[in-house]
C-alpha cells in the first residue's frame, strides 16, 4: 500500500545536501541500496551538473535544480524485503524518467520501508521535467498510478479512494477527506457478512449488528456510524444492489448441497412443551431432507430453495428453543410464565444500558475516520520532516502534510501513541456496543419465542416448505409401483404420482407426509388415470386446503 510524494529543491547546495541526506549509510545498509539510473551514484551531483551546464542552464539559489520524491510502503506487508523495495524503486524510475539522471535510495530507518529519489530538473537530451498536475506521466498522479502499478505487479496492496491531489481547503476538508473511505469500508463490510449469510434480509440484519442503520423504501439505503447521509446499496457498484445481491443469496442457498443439523436431546420426558418442539423439530428436519429426494438434477427452484433455507433456519431456531427449555428447567407453561415475566423485567433493565452505550459509542465513532487519515498521512509528514532535517531552506508542505497537521488540531493530540489509544478506546467501545445489542436482541427473541410457544399447537404450525398430510387409504394401490405412490390429494378427486423416497410417514405405515418442491411442476390426474391439469408444488398445498374449506362450509351448512 505505498504512498508517494515530491518537492522541488532549488539551488546548486541544496541539490547536494539532497543527495547526501539520502545516501545516508545507516540508512541505506551501509550504501548496499543506492542505485544510479543513468548516472553513478557517487558521483551524482557532479554529473547532474555537467549536464545542466552543457544545456546552458543556469543553476543559481533559486533556480530549480532538481526534485526529491518519496514512496513509502505499508509496515503490514510483512514479507516485503528492503531488496525488494529497491528494485521496486529503480523500476519506478526507469519507467517514468527514462531520459533523466536519478540516483534512488531505500532507507530502512522506520519501521516503514521507503525509497528517497533525486531526480534531476533536466534530461540528459535538454528537456525540463514537466511536473504539472495534468502531465498524466511526469505529473504527481503519474507517480502515483506508477508506483500502484509497480506494487500490484509485486502483489501488494494499495490505497483505493485515494483523495485527489490538488489545492488544499481547511473549511470541512478533513471530513470530506474521511467520507471518502465510506464506499470502500461499506463493500468490505458486505463482503465480510456475505460469507455468513443466506439472504438478503440476513445480510440487512448482521449489518444492523454491526452498527449500520437500515432505511428501506424504494431502495433500501444504508449508513455506518459516523458518517451524515444515507448510501443507496447501488450506488456502491453493480454487485452491491439490492437485485444483484438477492440473486447472489439465492445462488448461494441453491448450491447449499451440504446442510449440518444441529444435534440436541431432550432432559426429561414428560414435558408436553418439550415434547412439542421435539417433534416440530423432527418434521422440520424431515421436511428438508425428504423434500430434497424431489429435486431433478436440472430443474430450477428458486421458491423452493429459499423455503428450505427458511426451513433450516426455523429448524436451528426450533433447537435453540428445546435447549433454552432445557437450560431453564422449563418443563409446564407455568414455568413458562414465570420465565417471561423474568426476561421482561431483564429487557428493561438492559435497554437502559445500552442506550447510555450506545450514545458514548456514537460520539467515539465519529472520531474513527479522522483517526484512520491521520495513520494514513503519518508517512507523509514524517517525509516531510526529513525534508525539513536535511534542507536549508523552508520546504511547502503537500496537501497531505497540511491535513495531518489540521488532523493533529482535530483531534487534539500530540503523538501517533494517542491516535491509537483513541482507536483502541473506540474499538472496545464497539464491541462491548455490539454485545450489549446482541445480547438485548436475544432476550427480545427470547421472549417472542416463549410467547409463541404458549400458543403453538401441532394443527396450527405451518411449515415453510410445502407439504400435505395424508392417510394410508388414499393411496391407489392398483396404479402404484414398486417406487411411486399414486396419491389422492386429500380432499379432492385430484391423484398424483410421486417417489416413495419423498413420503415421510408419522405414524408407521398409516399417516403419512408428502413434501413438495414449491416451483416444481407436478402432473393431477382424475380416477380413470386421465391428466387433468398441471399444478407446482406450492398450489398442490393450496388445492388440498382450498378443498378442505369446502368441505368444512358444506357440514357447516348442515347444521
Amino acid at each position: 500500500m505505498p504512498t508517494t510524494a515530491r518537492w522541488v529543491v532549488h539551488g546548486v547546495q541544496g541539490r547536494s545536501d539532497c543527495i547526501n541526506y539520502i545516501k545516508d549509510l545507516k540508512k541505506t545498509d551501509g550504501g548496499l541500496l543506492i542505485s544510479g539510473v543513468n548516472c553513478s551514484p557517487d558521483f551524482a551531483a557532479y554529473e547532474m551538473k555537467m549536464n545542466n551546464d552543457k544545456f546552458h542552464i543556469e543553476e543559481d539559489k533559486d533556480s530549480r535544480t532538481c526534485y526529491h520524491g518519496y514512496q513509502s510502503f505499508d509496515p503490514k506487508e510483512k514479507n516485503l524485503t528492503p531488496e525488494e523495495v529497491h528494485q521496486m524503486g529503480v523500476e519506478l524510475v526507469k519507467r517514468l524518467y527514462p531520459e533523466f539522471q536519478v540516483i534512488v535510495a531505500t532507507h530502512t530507518d522506520h519501521a516503514h520501508l521507503h525509497n528517497h529519489y533525486v531526480i534531476n530538473s533536466c534530461s540528459m537530451t535538454g528537456r525540463k521535467l514537466e511536473d504539472r498536475l495534468a502531465n498524466p506521466i511526469e505529473g504527481l498522479y503519474g507517480l502515483r498510478d506508477m508506483s500502484d502499478k509497480i506494487a500490484l505487479e509485486h502483489g501488494l496492496k494499495i490505497i483505493e479512494d485515494a483523495p485527489k491531489i490538488g489545492r488544499f481547503h481547511k473549511n470541512k476538508y478533513l471530513y470530506q477527506l474521511a467520507n471518502k473511505s465510506w464506499r470502500s469500508q461499506i463493500i468490505e463490510m458486505i463482503e465480510s457478512l456475505k460469507e455468513k449469510s443466506y439472504s438478503f434480509d440476513e445480510l440487512l440484519e448482521n449489518l444492523s449488528l454491526e452498527g449500520y442503520q437500515i432505511k428501506s423504501g424504494k431502495n433500501i439505503r444504508v449508513k455506518p456510524y459516523g458518517k451524515q447521509k444515507f448510501v443507496t446499496l447501488k450506488v456502491l457498484g453493480e454487485d452491491y444492489s439490492e437485485e444483484a445481491l438477492r440473486k447472489f443469496f439465492a445462488d448461494k442457498r441453491k448450491n447449499q448441497s451440504v446442510i449440518n443439523f444441529k444435534a440436541y436431546s431432550l432432559s426429561v420426558d414428560n414435558s408436553e412443551i418439550l415434547n412439542l418442539q421435539n417433534e416440530l423439530a423432527l418434521r422440520s428436519k424431515q421436511s428438508i431432507l425428504y423434500s430434497m429426494k424431489g429435486l431433478d438434477t436440472n430443474g430450477d427452484y428458486p421458491n423452493y430453495y429459499n423455503s428450505r433455507y427458511m426451513e433450516i433456519k426455523r429448524y436451528h431456531q426450533l433447537v435453540d428453543t428445546i435447549n433454552f427449555l432445557n437450560d431453564h428447567k422449563i418443563y409446564n407453561y407455568n414455568d413458562l410464565e414465570i420465565e417471561l415475566e423474568k426476561i421482561k423485567s431483564e429487557i428493561a433493565e438492559k435497554e437502559t444500558i445500552y442506550n447510555e452505550q450506545l450514545s458514548k459509542n456514537e460520539t467515539l465513532q465519529l472520531r474513527i475516520p479522522l483517526c484512520n487519515l491521520y495513520m494514513s498521512y503519518l508517512d507523509y509528514y514524517e517525509s516531510y520532516m526529513e525534508q525539513k532535517e536535511m534542507l536549508p531552506y523552508d520546504v511547502e508542505p503537500s496537501n497531505e502534510v497540511k491535513a495531518f497537521l489540521e488532523l493533529k488540531k482535530e483531534l487534539q493530540v500530540e503523538s501517533t501513541e494517542e491516535v491509537k489509544q483513541i482507536l483502541t478506546s473506540a474499538n472496545g467501545v464497539k464491541a462491548e456496543t455490539n454485545k450489549q445489542l446482541s445480547y438485548l436482541s436475544y432476550l427480545k427473541n427470547k421472549a417472542s419465542e416463549l410467547e409463541r410457544i404458549k400458543s403453538i399447537s401441532l394443527e396450527t404450525e405451518k411449515g415453510f416448505i410445502k407439504s400435505v398430510t395424508f392417510s394410508k387409504k388414499m393411496i391407489d394401490e392398483s396404479r402404484s409401483s414398486e417406487k411411486d405412490y399414486c396419491l389422492r390429494i386429500p380432499y379432492s378427486n385430484y391423484y398424483m404420482y410421486v417417489p416413495k423416497n419423498q413420503v415421510a410417514w408419522i405414524s408407521y405405515d398409516n399417516r403419512g407426509i408428502l413434501y413438495l418442491i414449491d416451483d416444481k411442476e407436478y402432473v393431477l390426474y382424475d380416477q380413470y388415470n386421465q391428466e387433468v391439469m398441471r399444478a407446482k408444488g406450492e398450489e398442490i398445498e393450496n388445492i388440498s386446503q382450498e378443498e378442505k374449506q369446502k368441505v368444512s362450509e358444506y357440514y357447516k351448512s348442515k347444521e
